[in-house]
């Protein structure tokens, strides 16, 4: 069945570009011999599926370059490749078989960040830099970070193009890291190598990403006051509230991969962006309201500050962490807020 790719492109303050979204046709692969591999980041050793049954196919076929030196196989690898450059200038390159989410997107994402001493992104900035695209192996989402963290060598690291693929049946890890200017000339032969990639017992010709049936969607029932807009990026669904005098609200649905952070840090993340201070856990339980949807309890916060007016509700089904935004003035907040707790209400996953 088709794996689901995820990228990340992500600007970096004191990085080149870094302002740049960069987006790639690519997955990414885990390093071990350069870096903590990912037994000591978000995956344990029992996690680890060797490269003939994991997801349970054999090893994957590509095509990698004539200058990608292939390196040993272990544990954890499915492919291996050493890229060097001038002045002993390194790149590794690998493929990493997980079972389950093996930490999901927005952990391994600030993982790799702290791994190049750059500061964690947010749930909210992860949203905004990813970027969906169409391969073989069905939807990718492509991530350029840079930085070098306090006493790393810059002849071998300050660079990585990382990606996740995940499956039903476990987590695929592409990963490229080394020195930047090395991966930066790597990069479209990178690009180039991930789309090759197949499991070598599939002979079918690219599939095209899975479409969602009826049954397979999640179920709700949308306010007729609200416009329907177009999804991106990480937004499930997207939709608009117009008040009466040109003011307009903007009600997000996103959804990750595992817990989506903890409900602390989102709380105090939301509250900075409407303009209030951060609260401490102890304050937490007294701000949330629970509303009964079709699946169990959605909990809800609402947080008015001097920026905006923020109403948020999440809740956590099937692996996955869902959250529901409506941000907006204050006044016409408060006249959505009936119909953003009915369409709260109304939500229903699927089996």
């Amino acid at each position: 069945m088709p794996v689901g790719v995820l990228i990340l492109s992500a600007w970096l303050t004191g990085c080149k570009d870094k302002n740049e979204i960069k987006v790639y046709r690519v997955s990414k692969a885990e390093p071990e011999s350069m870096q903590s591999p990912e037994s000591q980041g978000m995956e344990t050793a029992s996690q680890i599926k060797s490269p003939a049954d994991a997801a349970g196919q054999q090893t994957p076929a590509g095509n990698p370059p004539s200058n990608w030196e292939a390196q040993p196989l272990t544990a954890m690898r499915m492919a291996s490749f050493l890229v060097r450059g001038d002045k002993g200038t390194v790149a590794d390159i690998s493929l990493v078989s997980l079972a389950g989410p093996a930490g999901g997107i927005f952990d391994n994402v600030n993982r790799w960040l702290s791994q190049l001493g750059r500061p964690a992104v947010t749930a909210e900035q992860l949203q905004h830099i990813a970027t969906h695209v169409n391969t073989p192996l069905g939807d990718v989402i492509v991530v350029d970070l840079e930085g070098l963290a306090e006493g790393a060598d810059p002849a071998k690291d300050g660079r990585i193009i990382a990606g996740i693929a995940a499956g039903n049946n476990g987590t695929f890890f592409f990963k490229m890291r080394g020195n930047s200017a090395l991966v930066e000339s790597q990069k479209d032969a990178f690009i180039n190598y991930i789309g090759s990639v197949r499991m070598a017992e599939s002979t079918a010709p690219p599939a095209a990403p899975p479409v969602e049936s009826e049954q397979s969607k999640i179920q709700w029932k949308i306010p007729s006051e609200w416009t329907l807009l177009a999804p991106s990026a990480m937004r499930y669904a997207s939709f608009a509230a117009a008040g009466k005098n040109g003011e307009s609200a903007d009600i997000s649905v996103t959804v990750f991969p595992g817990e989506g952070g903890d409900d602390l840090g989102n709380v105090n993340r939301w509250r900075t962006q409407t303009g209030l201070g951060e609260i401490r856990a102890d304050e937490l339980k007294s701000l949330i309201i629970s509303v009964p949807g079709r699946d169990g309890g959605i909990l809800t916060v609402d947080m008015n500050g001097p920026k905006a007016r923020i109403l948020a509700g999440w809740t956590r089904a099937n692996g996955k962490a869902w959250f529901f935004k409506l941000t907006g003035p204050d006044d016409l907040a408060e006249s959505e807020k009936p119909r953003f707790i009915e369409f709260l209400k109304s939500v229903q996953f699927p089996p």
